[in-house]
């Protein structure tokens, strides 16, 4: 999975209106092939691991949408957010290499790296290899990184230099130290834009009930502005970190499944 920032609301490149309008400016989707010319790959573990979390975390929270006239704003509404993405609260946007250039930017802020923290967020895809590397990213060239995701790892950025870049979620089934899909935990203090409660006491492991599967959804509620990320199966089981809104007397948790974040019905989750 990869988190994937494409277009405005209108599948355009600018001009549309702050914040994700439908879900899918920036969101997270199956890796595909671009194709790719390079993976970005940080040495560190815990660096990558922040990176992919804070890319999830961006590409779940509706208030980060795409325009490249505004590519700015994210990083403005970021570093006043505690360099949280779910944090931000603030109708704002990115494009591809500013929304990499600010998150990586962020993890430095939050690592105290200076390195990271040196990264550009005008940085666009022309020269983010430079960029990446300076800040000690490996660049990776080998086919078996650029034509599927089996050698890859959480956090690795895959770049088509002067085109797109995306950020990788999960470790490949054939990554060394990998092997199996990871969930990445969202920071337990952040506050969502669409909450109106919070009780900690909510969070925990959920296991769903009913006959049929349940959609996990890029917002609370089943307006069609809030997309179906995935389903689960009745009998599989979710990480809820204790976040939830009201709708319509319904109280929707914040949950992790496997390598989705999203918003879920209480109706058919059980503690």
């Amino acid at each position: 999975m990869i988190s994937n920032c494409g277009h405005d609301e209108r599948g355009k490149y600018s001009g549309g209106k702050a914040g994700d309008q439908t879900g899918t400016e920036w969101q997270v989707i199956n890796w595909y092939n671009r194709p790719w010319k390079c993976v970005l790959r940080h040495p560190d573990a815990a660096t990558r691991k922040l990176i992919a979390q804070m890319a999830k975390a961006a590409a779940v929270n509706n208030m980060v949408g795409y325009c490249q006239s505004h590519r700015g704003t994210f990083w403005t509404n970021l570093a006043d957010s505690n360099f949280d993405p779910a944090q931000i609260t603030v109708p704002c946007e990115a494009d591809c290499s500013s929304g990499v250039a600010a998150i990586v930017k962020g993890a430095g802020y939050r690592l105290k790296n200076e390195k990271l923290k040196s990264v550009s967020t005008a940085c666009y895809t022309g020269n983010l290899r430079a960029a990446l590397k300076a800040a000690g990213f490996e660049a990776l060239t080998d086919k078996k990184y650029l034509t599927s995701d089996a050698y890859l790892l959480e956090g690795d950025i895959l770049l088509n230099d002067g085109a797109h870049v995306a950020t990788n979620l999960t470790n490949g089934a054939k990554a060394s130290g990998g092997g199996t899909s990871q969930t990445v935990p969202i920071n337990s203090n952040v506050k969502l834009e669409t909450a109106k409660g919070f009780n900690k006491s909510l969070a925990g492991t959920y296991k769903v009930t009913g006959a049929g599967a349940l959609n996990l959804r890029s917002g609370a509620g089943t307006g069609k502005d809030k997309k179906v990320l995935t389903t689960m199966q009745s009998g599989e089981t979710c990480q809820c970190y204790g976040y939830y809104t009201d709708v319509s007397g319904v109280k929707w948790l914040y949950v992790a499944y496997k390598n989705v974040v999203g918003f879920a019905s209480s109706k058919y989750l059980k503690k």
